[in-house]
């Protein structure tokens, strides 16, 4: 069986992968978009995002491939339901955010941005030390990265609760599920973590009252999308000294407009979108795998349900 893939997105990265493809699969044809000299032609399109009128266009499309993790970027639930859409399930994408989530978690527990102020302010303010197993850590999300994440800061020492919207059983990692659970594990959470896929279940899932229901003076770490906070809840929580602290390293817009609050609020701490990337070499191996499960007829690493977006 052949295929002709289209791919839309960096060049560098568009070389790495059409080598790794056409070595594997001599009887693949690679496009590079715009360049499409038959759009009926095409069975899958890897991309960020998707061309205006792609279903029209590249009607015999079977699959889309994310070059990321996420995918709701792509709509899914407009596509076609013969279409599969598959995410990218990258080795080091988890690698990357259990060494940002760690980092984040640590500044926060050890008061570092505390410290950080106080020296600004040439003052001398050392506060007591808690230890980790004094810390309740919340993940929001128990999928790829969300287990990941759990596990490795468990075996840091802080205590771990998870919740998801189906129920999941992790060693040594309280878990809870559904909205009705969701009030007891927001009640504990000293650092809350937000790894949930994006949908329109959890648009706007930390607001105000989900985070008024957090104990006074816990911290929030959002890595999953900048969709998932109520930009204004989270400056009215904060500056009502429940929260502590927020790490974001997304945004209800990127880049963060220059008259966003965000950008000059004393407990807010942000980075660009970076917390984890898609590597171009072990991502491609990734790719060549399921397109080799694909040619096998068989259900492909990291497909996504449409119906429920992820």
């Amino acid at each position: 069986m052949s295929l002709t893939l289209l791919y839309k997105g960096p060049e560098s990265r568009g070389q790495c992968w059409k080598q790794a493809v056409t070595s594997s699969f001599p009887n693949i044809t690679w496009l590079t978009w715009p360049h499409v000299p038959e759009p009926e032609k095409v069975d899958a399109i890897i991309t960020w995002t998707l061309p205006d009128k792609a279903f029209e266009t590249y009607n015999n499309v079977k699959a889309i491939f994310s070059v990321g993790a996420g995918i709701d970027q792509l709509n899914p639930t407009s596509f076609p339901q013969h279409v599969r859409l598959i995410r990218m399930i990258d080795p080091t994408i988890a690698i990357q955010m259990v060494s940002y989530v760690t980092s984040a978690v640590l500044m926060i527990h050890r008061d570092h941005f505390h410290y950080s102020k106080a020296q600004r302010a040439k003052k001398w303010l050392p506060l007591p030390v808690s230890l980790p197993s004094e810390c309740t850590i919340g993940v929001m999300g128990l999928g790829n990265l969300g287990c990941q994440v759990a596990q490795a800061l468990r075996q840091s020492g802080f205590n771990l609760r998870g919740w998801s919207r189906n129920s999941k059983t992790l060693p040594g990692i309280h878990t809870y599920a559904g909205n009705d659970n969701l009030s007891d594990f927001l009640s504990q959470c000293n650092i809350l973590i937000c790894l949930l896929p994006l949908t329109e279940d959890t648009r706007g899932i930390l607001n105000r009252s989900t985070l008024s229901q957090l104990p006074e003076g816990a911290s929030v770490i959002n890595v999953g999308r900048g969709a998932h906070l109520v930009d204004d809840d989270l400056i009215y929580m904060l500056n009502k000294k429940h929260l502590k602290q927020a790490v974001l390293d997304v945004t209800s817009q990127e880049p963060l407009p220059d008259e966003h609050e965000f950008w000059t609020h004393p407990d807010i701490y942000i980075t660009p979108h970076i917390a984890s990337s898609t590597k171009n070499e072990s991502a491609a191996v990734q790719l060549v795998n399921n397109l080799a499960l694909w040619l096998k007829g068989e259900k492909m690493v990291g497909e996504v349900n449409l119906h429920q977006g992820y």
